[in-house]
């Protein structure tokens, strides 16, 4: 009699614990998180409000990329002689071609594509083909590289003025023909996008991404048509560095977790991409220091174009930066709440940490925080850089 005593008391000081006395009901019982609004949001609601601000950003990114084709034709095409050589090449007869092609793009990824998606589960076994784009992309982005490199910017070119030649000199002809491959991948890099819309990540489509891929597309026809060599190719050179460490980590990430171990400097690229544009940006201002024979009109488009992509990138990397803080304030105070009412509404902590330690408890905490991985940004199975680092890189993407 006196053992089942000791056993029926030692059964009531979980309840009593705290304080607190809880109902016979509740005895056992792990309290939960309260779900998010998302979870509890209907899933067709969701979906119509993803693709009302996928239309905003659509809009917006058509806007700024016409009021950029207008300008560059304004201040370059309508004051400077084209570049004769490449009369016959495709799309450099007109820049209207990149301009069609960019708003197509614009409406396939922010309005024709989520819809057609909205019905649909996301496409599956797209792993092969990522892969096999992103091992293309390592290998012709370092090809642009090596070709920029020893075409100019590995040392025969100034840093501070460097003119173009618009001779027939081998130099000269090795950098036109690079920069036009530059200029036909941005082209490729469309794909990026089209991948997210098959995953339907749709909150990797920022402005920014989609601005970023058609301002490039359609800005570049103007320096390639009038300025293909010289002070500006510095951007397409930095830029398809950064290409190639990009588009490499993304293809190690999707090969799967035997090598995201081995991925920790996934967190330099954010350091790289801002390192990037801040050269560009203050490179692309330089001949208004020194005396330099670049075209005062191609010069004051260059710095309008390098200073769009610079505060565009900079305002989404704060909000990034913000709403990541955020989340894991959220976090932080959902866990508090846990803990909180374990011990002063009177739950009883789970046998399993009586019986296994502290460490069984994680159960009861997010196993994934918001934002943990950059990699699910092409879809290979986490989530997108803190700030979306699929963005890619800059004025030279």
């Amino acid at each position: 009699m006196l053992r089942m005593s000791t056993r029926r008391r030692r059964s009531c000081l979980g309840p009593y614990l705290c304080g607190v006395k809880q109902k016979d009901s509740e005895i056992g019982k792990i309290p939960q998180m309260a779900p998010s609004s998302q979870s509890t949001q209907p899933q067709a609601q969701q979906d119509k409000v993803s693709l009302k601000e996928l239309k905003s950003k659509g809009k917006w990114a058509a806007w700024i990329t016409i009021f950029s084709y207008v300008y560059g034709d304004l201040t370059v095409a309508s004051q400077l002689p084209p570049d004769s050589r490449q009369d016959s090449w495709l799309l450099m007869k007109s820049s209207l071609p990149g301009l069609v092609v960019s708003l197509i793009y614009i409406a396939i990824v922010t309005w024709w594509g989520p819809l057609y998606m909205s019905n649909r589960q996301p496409v599956k076994g797209l792993k092969p083909i990522m892969i096999s784009y992103n091992a293309f992309q390592v290998v012709f982005s370092a090809w642009i590289f090596y070709e920029g490199g020893m075409s100019g910017w590995f040392g025969s070119y100034k840093l501070v003025c460097q003119t173009c030649d618009f001779s027939d000199n081998p130099q000269a002809i090795r950098m036109l023909n690079i920069a036009y491959w530059y200029y036909i991948s941005k082209f490729i890099d469309f794909i990026d996008t089209l991948f997210f819309v098959m995953h339907k990540k749709y909150e990797h489509i920022s402005v920014l991404h989609v601005c970023h891929h058609a301002l490039m597309a359609t800005s570049l026809w103007f320096g390639l048509r009038y300025q293909p060599g010289g002070h500006i190719t510095l951007m397409g050179f930095l830029n398809s560095f950064v290409h190639t460490v990009m588009y490499l980590y993304y293809l190690l990430a999707a090969l799967g977790p035997r090598v995201r171990p081995y991925l920790w400097w996934k967190k330099y690229l954010t350091t790289l991409q801002m390192v990037q544009f801040t050269l560009i940006f203050f490179h692309a201002l330089l001949p208004a220091f020194v005396e330099c024979e670049i075209p005062t009109a191609f010069f004051r488009w260059l710095c309008v174009v390098a200073a769009m992509f610079f505060v565009l990138f900079s305002n989404f990397y704060i909000k990034a930066y913000r709403r990541h803080r955020k989340e894991q304030e959220e976090i932080s105070t959902e866990v508090t709440k846990h803990l909180t009412k374990m011990c002063f509404i009177g739950a009883p902590l789970p046998n399993s940490v009586h019986s296994g330690g502290v460490d069984n408890m994680a159960g009861a905490v997010p196993k994934k925080m918001p934002n943990d991985d950059v990699e699910d940004s092409m879809g290979t199975g986490a989530s997108k850089d803190a700030p979306n680092l699929r963005l890619r890189s800059g004025v030279g993407q």
